[in-house]
C-alpha cells in the first residue's frame, strides 16, 4: 500500500459519506518504471492532480485496456469534483475489470450524492458480493446506512466488516461509534480498544474512545487517551477544556489550570475558559489554606 492508498483508506473509514478511497498503487500488471502511469501516481501523491490527470490520459492512449489507469484517472477527476467525468471512467473500469469493488464503491458515492440511492445501494451490495474477503465494501455499506440514518443496518455491516478483517481499525471504530450512540458504552469501549490496537494514532478514534471511557467511569484511561489525541489536535480548544475537567476530577488542579490556559491561548474569547479558571483558582486557594 502506497501513501495515496493509506491516506484514502483512512479517509474512507472516518467520514460519514461514502468515501472515494483512492487506490493508485501499481498492482495487477507490470508498468515500466518510467511510464505515464507511474508518473501519474507520483504526481498524484504530490498533490499535483491536474498534472496526474494528464499523465493518466496519456497512459490510457498507450494502453486503453489498462483498468488501473482508468481507475486512477477517475479518482483524480473525482477529487476535482468532476463527477460526470469520474463516473464515466469508473464505468470504463467496470467494463474492463467487472470485479473491481473499489470502482463500484466510488461510483456509488457519486450516485448517492446525486440522490440516486437505489443505484448507489445496488453498487455497494455488488461490491460486497464481488470482494467478500475485504472489509472495505462492508464498511462502505455501513457508512452509507449511517449517513441515511439506518443505524441498525449500519452497525450490522460494520460488525460484519470486523469479522472479515479483524485488524480493520476503521470497521471497529465505525461499530464503536454506533454502539456509543445506542448507549452501549461498554461494548463501544471494547470496539474502540480493537480500533486503537490496529491504529493507535488516529485522533478521531482517540477522542471518541476517551469519551466512551469517561461514560463508563474510567477517568484515568479517558485522560490518557485524550492526552494522546492532543498530540495530534493540539490546536483545538475543546479537548483541552475537557482534559482540564478530567484532571480536576482526579484532584490534579494545577494540570487542570494549565489545560485551560492552553485552550485560552488558542481561543482567547472562549466563554468557558474564564469561569473555569476562576473556579479552579478558588479551589487551589482553599487547598492552600
Amino acid at each position: 500500500m502506497n501513501a495515496t492508498e493509506a491516506r484514502s483508506h483512512r479517509a474512507a473509514a472516518l467520514i460519514l459519506s461514502l468515501c472515494l478511497c483512492a487506490s493508485v498503487a501499481s498492482c495487477g500488471t507490470y508498468s515500466p518504471l518510467d511510464s505515464h502511469y507511474n508518473r501519474g501516481v507520483e504526481l498524484y501523491d504530490q498533490g499535483k492532480i491536474p498534472e496526474a490527470i494528464r499523465e493518466y490520459r496519456l497512459a490510457i492512449e498507450d494502453a486503453p485496456e489498462s483498468y488501473r489507469a482508468h481507475y486512477n484517472l477517475a479518482v483524480a477527476l473525482h477529487d476535482l469534483g468532476k463527477k460526470d467525468d469520474a463516473a464515466r471512467e469508473y464505468g470504463e473500469v467496470l467494463k474492463l475489470n467487472p470485479d473491481n469493488a473499489r470502482a463500484r464503491v466510488s461510483l456509488a458515492s457519486i450516485r448517492a450524492d446525486e440522490g440516486k440511492d437505489a443505484e448507489a445501494l445496488k453498487l455497494l451490495e455488488e461490491a460486497a458480493a464481488v470482494d467478500p474477503n475485504s472489509s472495505f465494501p462492508r464498511e462502505s455499506l455501513g457508512a452509507y446506512y449511517e449517513r441515511k440514518g439506518a443505524l441498525i443496518r449500519a452497525l450490522e455491516n460494520y460488525l460484519l466488516a470486523t469479522t472479515i478483517e479483524p485488524g480493520s481499525a476503521s470497521a471497529h471504530a465505525g461499530a464503536a461509534r454506533l454502539l456509543a450512540l445506542q448507549g452501549s458504552y461498554q461494548d463501544a469501549v471494547a470496539e474502540y480498544d480493537k480500533a486503537l490496537a490496529a491504529d493507535g494514532n488516529d485522533p478521531a478514534t482517540l477522542l471518541a474512545a476517551s469519551e466512551a471511557r469517561e461514560k463508563v467511569g474510567d477517568l484515568k484511561v479517558a485522560m490518557l487517551l485524550l492526552e494522546r489525541a492532543l498530540i495530534h489536535v493540539k490546536d483545538r480548544p475543546a479537548p483541552w477544556l475537557r482534559l482540564s475537567r478530567l484532571y480536576e476530577a482526579q484532584g490534579r488542579l494545577e494540570d487542570a489550570v494549565a489545560s485551560i490556559w492552553e485552550a485560552r491561548a488558542i481561543d482567547p474569547a472562549n466563554a468557558d475558559a474564564g469561569p473555569r479558571l476562576k473556579a479552579l483558582y478558588e479551589k487551589l486557594a482553599a487547598k492552600e489554606r
